[in-house]
């Protein structure tokens, strides 16, 4: 069934007890090789020989596995995919340097360090339970290999004990063997990781012997499901999308809500800021011909301005043009692309949970890296307040199931009208953004809780529809310094949402930006 094999310095029955005890399988080969500083290549090339069963576990001897019946899992990970080679930590990302953490947002898996007494992890994404995570390599600390489907065995070249694997991964790799993450088995390593002279050696021979085939990068993969949860009485959603020309995007945009979402009680709202007469024309066509649209009329109306304020539109179309029977409220930029039946699944979450404030969903840029898992704010290098989205340019680092976040973005964003209306709507007074934030944290400080729904799936194609000049980014900072972050200090309800500081930490910050009357 499973064979493991480590090397050791010397014999290390007690490894050996542990590996049985944990593993859940009976039938299990264990090879314990005595390695007196002869490197691993040629003892792994020998395992590969020498093993019975052509799934081999390749582990360290200074490692504790902290999941039960583990091998079983590794049997069916095996079983259900084609994956060749899996481990616990790699990265989507592998540099011309050969240094694969360099950028964490691409690295995967979590683990354990245990060392000098102390303990923490290294948790690059969340757990995804039984799904795999393609990757380009994984780290030699624990890694399984299936032998039937690996193209390359070990490059004896590599000696002593460094970039070993990181060889062997890439070498499969490029030959098409898929490489990937297992997120359902923990393991605790009692070592730091320390770089050194033999590890800087075997980096420079790794990438002399790649230098053509570097860098190597995968896109990751877009997890969702189209279930439909159960709404006993689905509420009315008006959905706002402003627009000004990008017919294309706005068509793409609309066809998506009913094409894979049917949720049955929507009327759309275009707020057209400025599209010339042609483009006008186009957006009633739009609307013809999904009013026309079998037994069921899909409901869209076109209101015209001749200015563009993000707050100011879309107040003014919840105060003069909504219908009274909309109880909640969707803004929604014109380069939204429902993934899936995220409308269903957001509105699900007022039916399910109370003292609801607004309601986000996972967006995706173009290429398939993340845009928003919901609003962060931490602190920079200066002691800065600064606002983000988690997980933002990363593939897998968003929160995998319903959190409450700080917020959520206004690209895609539910409320309650009726709440909407008693916060006051978005604040008019903000001259590029962060409108949206002041209404979350607002949210906040009335004791309501805004939810993240990673559930709930969608394209943002956000650099299609934004223009990066000096002006904008002017506006977008006096917003930031000198509105959204003093309102934020101001509202400590939303202190318990900072990523990278204790609230200690950020109670003494936030008493001195206060004293000094600190502009940020």
């Amino acid at each position: 069934m499973i064979s493991i094999v480590y090397c050791t310095i010397n014999p290390n029955p007690q490894h050996t007890q542990h590996l049985k005890r944990s593993v859940g399988i009976k039938d299990v080969e264990i090879i314990e090789y005595i390695n007196k500083g002869e490197g691993l290549t040629k003892f792994y090339n020998k395992a590969l020989e020498e093993t019975t069963n052509d799934i081999v576990v390749f582990c360290h001897d200074d490692i504790s596995i902290n999941t039960t019946k583990w091998g079983k899992k590794i049997i069916k990970h095996f079983n259900e995919t084609d994956f060749g080679i899996l481990g616990v930590a790699g990265t989507t990302d592998l540099p011309s340097t050969g240094r694969w953490w360099d950028d964490t947002g691409k690295m995967l898996g979590q683990v354990k360090h245990i060392h000098e007494g102390k303990h923490w992890n290294s948790i690059y994404c969340p757990n995804f339970g039984e799904k795999i995570l393609p990757s380009v390599i994984v780290d030699g600390l624990f890694f399984v290999v299936n032998k039937k489907r690996i193209k390359e065995s070990f490059d004896n070249d590599f000696k002593g004990f460094h970039f070993y694997e990181i060889d062997f991964c890439l070498a499969n790799h490029l030959l098409d063997t898929k490489v990937g993450v297992m997120s359902n088995i923990r393991i605790a390593h009692k070592s730091i990781g320390k770089t050194n002279e033999e590890w800087e050696n075997n980096r420079k021979q790794f990438v002399k012997k790649y230098e053509m085939s570097l860098p190597q990068n995968i896109k990751g993969q877009i997890f969702y499901d189209n279930t439909y949860p159960y709404i006993k009485s689905p509420p009315h959603v008006g959905i706002i999308i402003p627009t000004k020309g990008n017919i294309e995007l706005l068509t793409q945009c609309v066809n998506s809500i009913w094409e894979k979402d049917d949720y049955p009680t929507i009327t759309i709202y275009i707020a057209d800021t400025g599209s010339t007469p042609k483009e006008k024309e186009k957006i009633n066509e739009l609307i013809d011909q999904h009013s026309t649209y079998s037994d069921r009329p899909r409901k869209i109306k076109l209101i015209e301005y001749y200015y563009y304020n993000f707050a100011q539109i879309n107040n003014d179309v919840v105060k003069n043009h909504v219908d009274d029977g909309v109880e909640i409220l969707l803004f929604c930029n014109n380069d939204i692309k429902l993934i899936n039946n995220a409308i269903s699944k957001m509105v699900n979450v007022f039916d399910k949970k109370r003292n609801v404030g607004t309601v986000g969903a996972r967006l995706y840029f173009g290429d398939g890296k993340i845009q928003h898992s919901g609003i962060i704010t931490f602190l920079d290098e200066g002691q800065n307040i600064r606002l983000s989205h988690k997980g933002l340019f990363t593939y897998y680092n968003y929160h995998p199931h319903t959190t409450e976040v700080l917020g959520n973005t206004a690209a895609f964003m539910m409320i309650k009208k009726e709440i909407f209306n008693k916060l006051g709507q978005f604040n008019e007074d903000y001259i590029e953004c962060f409108e949206d934030v002041e209404l979350n944290v607002t949210c906040l400080s009335k004791r309501l809780k805004n939810y993240f729904v990673s559930e709930a799936v969608c394209y943002h194609y956000e650099s299609q529809t934004r223009n990066n000049d000096k002006e904008k980014n002017k506006r977008q900072g006096e917003d930031h310094f000198n509105r959204i972050i003093p309102f934020i200090i101001n509202n400590k309800r939303s202190y318990d949402y900072f990523e990278n500081i204790s609230a200690e930490h950020l109670d003494r910050l936030i008493k001195k930006i206060k004293k000094e009357e600190k502009v940020i």
